[in-house]
């Protein structure tokens, strides 16, 4: 079982550039489903309110569903859930989830804080970006030394979503 510490470190040692990875993706979640140590410290405006430990959350769901399934004891749902070691399938599930859950919640029109964490307090809302002219970089030629030369190009581009990105200073920094 790999523990989510060690397996950011790792990834973050490896990546030469900022790209997507699936495979990382449910590497990370299935690590967080697993690793019973991961806990982080939740922040509030006053600072620390408490901590959370997505191994223990995702153990607890696991167990109502079962006892409520198979018509168990909560009791013996929570014994089975306990030794339990979850699959690259049921994290690479819960992957997909959690990005659909985010792409449907910020269609609400409300803004989805992600918790505040000791040096963060992120959250994202819906971006509604008119259609208009967009410049971009274009390489315009080559300068004596052979290097290329950039000026602007123009392009039009339809009315697209975006994600706003909401990162104040957190209030328990100030």
């Amino acid at each position: 079982m790999e523990k989510v510490n060690e397996l950011v470190k790792e990834i973050k040692k490896n990546i030469t550039q900022v790209t997507a990875s699936q495979k990382d993706e449910v590497r990370v979640m299935r690590a967080m489903m697993n690793d019973k140590e991961y806990v982080v410290d939740v922040y509030g405006k006053d600072g620390v309110e408490g901590t959370f430990c997505p191994s223990e959350a995702v153990r607890a769901m696991s167990s109502s569903v079962l006892a409520s399934a198979a018509k168990i004891p909560q009791a013996e749902a929570i014994g089975l859930m306990e030794n339990y070691e979850f699959k690259k399938s049921e994290a690479s599930n819960l992957v997909d989830l959690s990005k659909e859950f985010v792409s449907t919640y910020v269609h609400t029109g409300r803004k989805l804080p992600f918790g505040g964490r000791s040096d963060s307090d992120i959250g994202v809302s819906l971006k509604e970006v008119e259609a208009g002219m967009r410049t971009y970089p274009k390489q315009t030629g080559v300068d004596a030394n052979g290097k290329p030369v950039f000026g602007h190009g123009e392009r039009y581009v339809g009315a697209y979503e975006s994600l706003k990105v909401h990162a104040p200073c957190p209030a328990w920094k100030k």
